[in-house]
């Protein structure tokens, strides 16, 4: 009898230990409110995912359709289109290229719509940028299959055919990556003068300088090692002096060529 008191009192001390640890874990230190407030201020400002439903039975297409109508406005802008048709192409190989699944046992709602909030986080801003946030997705999921098949590996030659596919599909990524960057820049480069310096005498030119010049003499010295003639060149004239650093001004020689 004493035996089953001290249990029930046992019981009874680790309830009241799990209870004030529930109450301590519901008031949220400073530094867990800080992490809430940066998440709540970037889930702010930027737009949900859209979230599909989506019902998988085995050996059957996927039936997807839409929670909210909302969402499929949300579909469409996360594939960078105002074109419904072309959302879902993308959709399709999206799942095709990413979600893991057979016939037999089809990817699962949670499936699709993570890999589809991946595209949506890439923000393309059209079809392009879509295509590409597609492959990047794609392309990231392959890398960390073939990692994990590479921590797995116990051959040699399993070891080097999955590093060299996971080295193969980094690099890919980051090359997607620079594209994507490239072509949101559409090719603009801009370049930044830090330090101009200005010594007496000297002029200083701010502003945009292009270089004008054309025809037969720039088109010959096209890609030569040397200005075009007469292009801001200093010239001398045979026999001429040039006057020397001194005072006195003594004339200074220039040989003019002639014997």
């Amino acid at each position: 009898m004493t035996e089953l008191i001290n249990r029930k009192k046992d019981v009874q001390k680790r309830s009241d230990a799990r209870g004030a640890a529930e109450g301590a874990e519901a008031t949220p230190t400073p530094q867990q409110r800080a992490v809430i407030e940066r998440y709540l201020k970037r889930r702010d400002s930027r737009p949900g995912a859209p979230r599909l439903i989506v019902e998988s039975k085995p050996n059957q297409p996927l039936e997807i359709s839409q929670l909210q109508p909302a969402d499929g406005a949300g579909l469409a802008l996360a594939f960078g289109t105002t074109e419904g048709g072309v959302a879902s192409i993308l959709l399709n190989s999206l799942i095709n290229a990413v979600c893991d699944g057979t016939p037999a046992h089809p990817p699962s709602e949670q499936d699709v719509n993570g890999v589809l909030a991946a595209v949506h986080g890439i923000r393309a801003n059209d079809e392009i940028e879509a295509m590409l946030a597609v492959q990047m997705v794609a392309t990231h999921f392959a890398a960390t299959r073939a990692l994990r098949r590479l921590k797995g590996s116990d051959m040699v030659s399993q070891q080097d055919n999955n590093g060299n596919l996971a080295v193969k599909l980094l690099r890919t990524f980051a090359a997607q990556t620079e594209a994507l960057q490239r072509y949101r820049g559409k090719g603009q480069q801009k370049v930044t003068v830090e330090h101009v310096h200005v010594h007496t005498g000297g002029q200083a030119i701010v502003g945009s300088v292009s270089q004008s010049g054309g025809g037969r003499d720039n088109d010959e010295n096209r890609g030569q090692p040397h200005a075009p003639e007469n292009a801001g060149a200093i010239t001398c004239a045979p026999g001429t002096t040039l006057p020397s650093a001194n005072e006195a001004r003594e004339a200074m020689p220039v040989a003019s060529g002639r014997r």
